[in-house]
């Protein structure tokens, strides 16, 4: 009998080296963090360009809603000059000129329509309703167009506001100092017009 000799496998447990020598190391290992750089400096260009993408469009819609909340607020002025015993009115609409945030836009959008809902009761007993009335109309198409670009603002607001909390687009939204948007608070108003 011829004993059988067979190779040995090299076992699971014996050490292999992962490089060859020492300068495929350094290479290898310069190679992958090059790598590893590149690709965070490109997740970070992209989450910059998308965060901007997505505050530009907030904007956009912001700059619509104050659109029509100017005209519908020159509409007012021209309605409480036509009636010169309205001071609360004339109070509210001037002081919308000076209005610069969300939060004192929409104040001030509720006080107008308080003053809206009692002067029009007010003048709908009034013969000379029909003088008036065409101002109303106005301003009440201008609301329903107002309903939908707030919608839109408050909508791209509050996505701008999900995506500067979401990782890692939240490292970058605190390296160049984006806040959250305000969102428009007038519902209330608009749900109580006629």
């Amino acid at each position: 009998m011829v004993p059988c000799m067979r190779a040995r496998e090299p076992r699971l447990s014996a050490r292999k080296p992962y490089f060859k020598d020492r300068r495929s190391a350094v290479i290898s290992i310069t190679v992958v963090v090059f790598l590893l750089v590149l690709a965070v400096l490109g997740i970070d260009s992209n989450n910059v360009r998308r965060l901007s993408g997505y505050q530009r469009k907030a904007f956009l819609s912001r700059e619509m809603v104050e659109l029509h909340l100017s005209e519908r607020f020159r509409y007012a002025a021209t309605l409480s000059t036509l009636l010169e015993e309205r001071d609360s009115l004339q109070r509210v609409v001037s002081a919308f000129e000076t209005a610069d945030t969300i939060e004192r836009q929409s104040e001030l959008y509720r006080e107008l329509e308080m003053e809206l809902a009692l002067l029009q009761k007010e003048l709908y007993i009034d013969p000379s309703y029909n003088r008036y009335a065409p101002y109303f109309e106005k301003m009440y198409e201008i609301e329903k167009q107002l309903v939908d670009s707030i919608a839109e603002y408050n909508l791209q607001a509050d996505y701008f506001n999900r995506q500067i909390h979401a990782f890692p687009a939240n490292l970058v939204a605190k390296r160049i100092n984006l806040v959250e948007l305000p969102s428009y608070t007038v519902s209330s108003a608009l749900k109580s017009r006629p």
